[in-house]
């Protein structure tokens, strides 16, 4: 038991992002419960409580990736009973990360009606529905954090088309089937405990058969390399600094795309509103690569004769190319998605420049990761993708501010070309001793 506990506090205050991330959760936390206890109940106070919870979970944000560290290295085998400690480890996380939610539901909603919570519980039958209300939301965010985590296992140890689409599809779930519940007021805790049950089971048993499992395949020749065919190399020639940069086939990236898009027009058509909100992510997602430029350009670095300055002008003109040709029929599918489901003038209007200006801030913001990820671009990530969000969910309102909309989008437009700034300045300067590929993590993982 002190070897989970000791796990699940590395998981939470393992580095000093996390440290602060988490530390300032609870702390917000218990600020919210006294705003929903004492002030009246506005938007800007359920958001604030909101807030709280975020800064709560994306303290366990490294989780996904050190437990799937853990598990693949062979520490994990040595130890009596490991693979059933870091099982119990990530279990524990989640029903952790969700408390603050569960906590404050009871309060929110006394609040919301105008009541204290001491005076709510005296009604009769008041304590059983504030407890099933509790237990309800309790429940729905558990569910929502352990699919998250796995949406981030995928595109933190996977960092390829495979992982993308796959938490693609888990976001495509997140935002679409609850959104119909909420609809259809069809949420139950019977139905919650189920759905956590069965998941956990299959992902434990899973777990921790695994390594008969890939046993059994290696012996068979599943894993060995070896009887894999050779694919013929074509002529490469002009072509080099796509390859290296990885941006020579943008097709992989929409075909990673499509498939969610597809689940997404099945289930969410009838939220049309909610298409903004979904495709603002893909945007941000596709300049998010650029993340991996600056440890991928020392190839080019040492090829060429280039310049610093030479060099940030062929990987951005690079990036350009390929995330031009998958924010295009992003915005394509935008357009028919509007034409098909009617959406109004205004919400194509301010959401077709949001799209954009989500590729290009995610691409800057990528460009800037020089030395790893620090706090700046932590915070600034943070930051713009909650101003997106927001963005998106002022136009689905029934009466849209246009000009704020349009103020907001302006200044996210001046931000792009500050980034911009910002990121020539690093690479004119760049060390790629501070920021090389990932190379120790994918030998350890073959």
């Amino acid at each position: 038991m002190k070897t989970v506990l000791r796990l699940v506090y590395t998981y939470f205050m393992g580095t000093a992002v996390t440290r602060g991330l988490t530390l300032s959760g609870v702390a917000l936390c218990l600020l919210a419960l006294l705003a929903v206890t004492y002030l009246p109940q506005t938007a800007h106070v359920l958001a604030f409580a909101f807030s709280s919870q975020l800064a709560f979970f994306l303290g366990s944000a490294s989780m996904p990736l050190m437990f799937g560290r853990m598990a693949k290295g062979r520490g994990v085998g040595l130890l009596p009973h490991g693979r059933l400690k870091l099982l119990a480890s990530a279990f524990l996380t989640v029903v952790i990360v969700a408390l603050p939610a569960g906590l404050l539901a009871p309060v929110v909603y006394a609040a919301g009606n105008s009541f204290k919570l001491s005076d709510a519980l005296k009604y009769p039958g008041a304590v059983d529905f504030l407890l099933g209300m509790a237990i309800l939301i309790y429940t729905s965010l558990t569910l929502l954090a352990g699919w998250l985590y796995l949406a981030m296992w995928f595109l933190g140890s996977q960092r390829n088309a495979s992982g993308l689409w796959r938490s693609l599809v888990i976001v495509v779930l997140l935002i679409f089937v609850p959104v119909r519940e909420i609809q259809e007021l069809s949420g139950k805790i019977e139905w919650n405990l189920v759905q956590l049950a069965l998941t956990w089971m299959v992902f434990g048993a899973a777990f921790m058969a695994w390594p008969r499992i890939k046993a059994a395949m290696a012996q068979r020749g599943g894993w060995n390399r070896s009887t894999r065919k050779v694919v013929a190399t074509r002529d490469t020639w002009g072509r080099e600094v796509a390859l290296i940069l990885g941006t020579h086939n943008p097709w992989l990236l929409v075909g990673s795309l499509a498939l969610p898009l597809l689940m997404a027009t099945r289930v969410g058509l009838q939220t049309p509103e909610i298409w903004l909100f979904f495709l603002t992510i893909f945007s941000v997602v596709t300049g998010a690569f650029a993340g991996q430029a600056a440890a991928r350009s020392r190839a080019l670095w040492l090829r060429r004769g280039w310049s610093r300055a030479e060099l940030f002008a062929e990987v951005e003109r690079s990036f350009w190319r390929h995330n031009g040709i998958v924010s295009g029929l992003l915005l394509a599918f935008m357009v028919a998605i509007g034409s098909f489901t009617h959406l109004p003038g205004e919400l194509l209007a301010g959401g077709l420049p949001l799209l954009v200006l989500g590729t290009a801030l995610s691409t800057y913001l990528g460009f800037m990761i020089t030395r790893g990820l620090r706090w700046i671009e932590i915070a600034l990530a943070s930051g713009v993708m909650l101003t997106l969000m927001a963005v998106s969910l002022l136009l689905s309102q029934e009466l849209v501010k246009l000009g704020l909309v349009f103020a907001i989008e302006a200044v996210l437009l001046a931000l792009v070309f500050v980034l911009r700034t910002v990121a020539r300045r690093r690479w004119s300067r760049i060390d790629w001793i501070e920021c090389r590929p990932p190379r120790t993590l994918v030998a350890r993982q073959a």
